[in-house]
């Protein structure tokens, strides 16, 4: 054998003896050189005799009943006793071998199995199931090869190749090697890990034999991350049988520079590396974002300049130009139009994207800290994808001191370099999409029109506001359980001189109390009777972001 075979045939076998003594019971006797041959390929280890020597030797005589460390225990004392009794104890270099891997495998399993030992196929499946949950990369690595094979668990492919990536990403070679045996998709990235971990002269060899194993030969880069792990377990800051998922979000992070990575995790305490749990280092990439145009054509008010410049100004963002993208900001003096085209460009996105509605008069200081408070970070925690809209509403209710900062996150390199001050790294926001709306032209909306891209909204025409009445009655009607009621025209004509934000409010107590009348026509003087009684001006509405309410006056 060579030493890339030598150097690999035993892991193989501590997983082959694992699989036997933890499904025993479960495979067919024959059934085992099958599982023992795949594993082979897994590890790229010919079928010769040689290597079916080693199966042949684990499978009979004394070997062949050590299902467990107490099992092999005896078989050792056995030896030893004889030894000191002058017996003949022949052991061959394959023995010695198998008996090494048989210990290894022994004590993953009464790790794995410590309070079982009496094992079913229920036992062995959530044991596992929970075990990997914890963390346990042996659990992990076990499990996934048991799924995609169907041994002694339900098959389950998709589930295999998530858990194998894992494993993989934390420098476990049996993960690599299974992921190059059946995750097509992503041979790239396991290569890369391999080429890191197998650093030494002799393990480089092993890298190379690997390599011409599989015929790959395309070209590898080190990987920063596996760079960083190495390091990790080297120090004791993390242990290579455990999966520490705080630690692996930072390090997995593509927020994240690999500069601050090793920073923040080579150089934390264990218990520090705890507070990272709320930054959201785990938000994925996507490519671009995706928008359907024919959403915002279907708004009640036909604005067809209007709605051109609003798809001109997301075009480099929906053709994946991040950097080329300023900030769009639709504003206007109307608050419908304004929710208009908000609904309308979340309907838009929404459908393969991650969309938050942000209302700017709720946003405080804190709100944009650099920090995980930061609203920003918090909506990524949510969402998951470094790729997120988020639409923030009322900006012409923003504070002195909050607009300020909005103004900040406006620039896309301020974005791409985000500094956090606990922990002191910066994080690329680059990919977020920042979509701003304002019913008001005050001096906060004129100033931010400066730094943005501005599509001015008409004034709301008296046919526009026909629509509006006739749309929002059709809609909220039905929003109260009454979709038979109808306005008739003197109603319309009466709220008519109102603005829309007055309009909605309207009819929505003339709804109110029409459903609790039992009414279905609203007319002018009932009309008349809401105004007279509640008083537009004193009502309230409330919003707000992620559990915040605020009330406004109209």
């Amino acid at each position: 054998m060579t030493n890339a075979v030598t150097y690999l045939i035993e892991p193989l076998l501590t997983q082959y003896f694992l699989i036997d003594a933890t499904c025993n019971g479960f495979i067919e006797e024959h059934k085992k050189i099958e599982v023992f041959e795949e594993l082979s390929k897994v590890f790229l280890v010919p079928i010769n005799d040689e290597t079916l020597e080693y199966f042949h030797v684990a499978n009979s005589g004394q070997y062949k009943n050590i299902t467990d460390y107490a099992a092999y225990e005896r078989l050792c004392r056995m030896i030893e006793f004889a030894g000191h009794s002058s017996q003949s104890v022949d052991l061959t270099l394959i023995d010695r071998v198998v008996l090494a891997q048989k210990r290894e495998a022994m004590l993953i399993k009464s790790e794995l199995f410590k309070q079982s030992k009496n094992l079913t196929a229920d036992i062995i499946a959530d044991t596992l199931q929970n075990t990997a949950m914890n963390g346990n990369v042996d659990a992990m690595a076990l499990l996934s090869y048991m799924e995609y094979h169907g041994i002694c668990i339900g098959k389950d492919v998709k589930s295999a190749i998530k858990r194998i990536s894992l494993c993989a990403k934390w420098n476990n070679l049996f993960g690599n090697l299974m992921g190059i045996a059946y995750d097509e998709k992503n041979k790239q990235e396991y290569y890369n890990t391999l080429y890191t971990v197998l650093r030494s002269s002799n393990q480089r060899e092993v890298f190379e034999y690997i390599c011409k194993y599989t015929e790959y030969g395309k070209e590898f880069e080190k990987s920063p991350t596996a760079k960083i792990l190495e390091k990790a377990f080297a120090l004791g800051i993390i242990k290579r049988n455990v999966y520490d998922r705080v630690f692996a979000k930072a390090a997995f992070s593509e927020l994240i520079s690999c500069e601050d990575k090793e920073k923040l995790l080579l150089t934390k305490k264990k218990d520090a590396i705890a507070c990272l749990t709320d930054i959201p280092f785990d938000a994925g990439r996507s490519k671009k974002y995706s928008f359907d145009k024919s959403k915002i054509k279907k708004v009640p008010l036909k604005r067809e300049i209007e709605i051109e410049q609003i798809l001109c100004s997301l075009s480099p963002a929906v053709n994946g130009k991040n950097s080329l993208y300023q900030v769009l900001l639709v504003a206007g003096d109307d608050r419908y139009i304004s929710e208009m085209y908000a609904g309308a460009l979340k309907n838009g996105f929404e459908k393969k994207n991650k969309v938050l509605e942000i209302d700017a008069s709720t946003l405080s200081m804190r709100d944009f800290a650099a920090a995980k408070e930061n609203f920003i970070l918090r909506g990524l925690s949510e969402t998951k994808d470094s790729h997120t809209v988020f639409l923030i509403k009322n900006c012409e209710e923003l504070g002195k001191n909050e607009f300020e900062e909005l103004v900040k996150l406006l620039g896309y390199d301020y974005r791409r370099k985000f500094k956090l001050l606990d922990p002191t790294v910066s994080l690329d926001l680059g990919d977020i999409l920042l979509v701003l709306f304002a019913s008001d032209t005050n001096e906060n909306v004129q100033r931010l029109a400066k730094e943005c891209d501005v599509v001015w909204t008409d004034k709301i025409s008296d046919e526009e506001k026909s629509i509006v009445i006739d749309s929002t009655f059709k809609a909220r009607s039905k929003s109260f359980g009454i979709a038979r009621a109808t306005l008739d025209d003197e109603g319309r004509r009466y709220l008519a001189p109102f603005r829309t934000g007055q309009i909605i409010r309207i009819i929505d107590n003339a709804l109110k109390k029409a459903a609790y009348d039992n009414e279905t026509i609203i007319t002018a003087k009932s009309l008349r009777e809401i105004i007279s009684q509640q008083g537009v001006t004193t009502n309230k509405r409330e919003f707000g972001y992620l559990g915040g309410i605020f009330h406004e006056e109209y």
